[in-house]
């Protein structure tokens, strides 16, 4: 994966941004632009030329779009598709491979085509940007600047959350966590602990450490007093960090259908107790707990892109029962979701 990276010294200069909804017959013109472009793939395929790289990007995905490169259409559409697009300047950017991405979280990273982990968060944001610029646009403003800033850092944020655990015999290097309050655990992290331990390995796909260096208690997790408590062995990685991230992702993509604890224990081949312990010793959130997230925050989504009626969205994102949902989601949300839509009225789209 290749990445463009660039320094946060401030706002990034936003340009303008749309939601693009088309059917069939539809063809991406040939152009080239001043400024970067951001394109995020809701639903359907975009097939595009991007200088001599042609890409079918699928749902879920982004591309970024250099500055100064012709981009165009390969491909009449067949199905509909939906995206949104952001234009925006970024300060001095270097393109780096993904072993060479930097720690430093002052520093952007947007790779030039990835799936995102989490895009129903993105699409909220993009949502909510689109109604800024209709607000506040079509004019450069310090507003839009700081919040384009923030989508782009929320795609890098998720970035940097799944770059790949080196290798155990490779030197351990990067994220092989995040802590409760949302910052990265970093390998130096682990290999400093590990020295507080009386210089023992650490395992970094272990998730009972890993959860000790996020700033959960080691005697709820280890179930010992702190004289007791001992590091976890190496090479204990029954228990690993990686397959509760396989969990995780099988959540997120089917979150809106009818799950239970059991029935994703039995898919991964768990007991529902070691399942629940497990994800949330990892996660620090329970299982129930995780399913409510990705149904509200694509409930949100909906909420602020469509003008669907709350019952039927309720039903769209797993809920049956229409009350309950609204319960779940001012529980989460603070907000009805009747209040949330009214907080986000503009809509920009396009289909040209």
């Amino acid at each position: 994966m290749d990445v463009t990276t660039c320094r946060l010294d401030g706002p990034v200069e936003f340009v303008s941004i749309g939601r693009f909804v088309s059917g069939p017959g539809w063809r991406h013109a040939r152009r080239t632009i001043d400024s970067f472009e951001l394109m995020f793939v809701r639903r359907g395929e975009l097939p595009i030329r991007v200088g001599a790289r042609e890409m079918h990007v699928g749902a879920g995905e982004i591309i970024l779009l250099p500055a100064g490169v012709e981009h165009a259409g390969i491909d009449i559409i067949t199905d509909d598709l939906e995206f949104y697009w952001m234009h925006v300047r970024l300060p001095a950017t270097r393109a780096v491979s993904e072993s060479d991405i930097p720690q430093d979280d002052r520093i952007l990273i947007i790779p030039d085509r990835s799936r995102i982990p989490d895009p129903d968060r993105v699409a909220v944001l993009c949502g909510q940007m689109i109604d800024l610029y209709a607000r506040f646009g079509p004019h450069r403003n310090v507003y839009c600047d700081y919040f384009a800033t923030t989508l782009l850092l929320e795609i890098s944020a998720q970035m940097r959350s799944v770059i790949a655990v080196p290798a155990q015999d490779a030197p351990q290097t990067g994220i092989v966590g995040i802590r409760t309050d949302g910052r990265p655990i970093l390998a130096s992290d682990v290999a400093v602990a590990g020295r507080w331990h009386g210089g023992v390995s650490e395992d970094l796909s272990n998730p009972i450490r890993l959860a000790m260096l996020a700033g959960r208690d080691d005697r709820a997790l280890l179930g010992t007093g702190v004289g007791n408590a001992q590091p976890v062995p190496y090479g204990n990685r029954q228990a690993g960090l990686a397959p509760m991230l396989a969990v995780r992702a099988w959540i997120m993509a089917n979150a809106t259908d009818d799950l239970t604890v059991a029935g994703i224990a039995a898919r991964f081949h768990y007991s529902p107790s070691y399942l629940t312990a497990m994800y949330k010793r990892v996660f620090g959130v329970g299982v129930v707990e995780q399913i409510a997230e990705y149904r509200i925050d694509r409930a949100r989504e909906l909420l602020s892109s469509t003008t669907s009626p709350v019952a039927d969205i309720a039903r769209e994102v797993g809920y049956a029962d229409p009350k309950y949902f609204m319960r779940v989601f001012k529980r989460r949300t603070g907000l009805t979701p009747g209040q949330y839509r009214a907080a986000f009225p503009k809509r920009l789209y396009n289909s040209v």
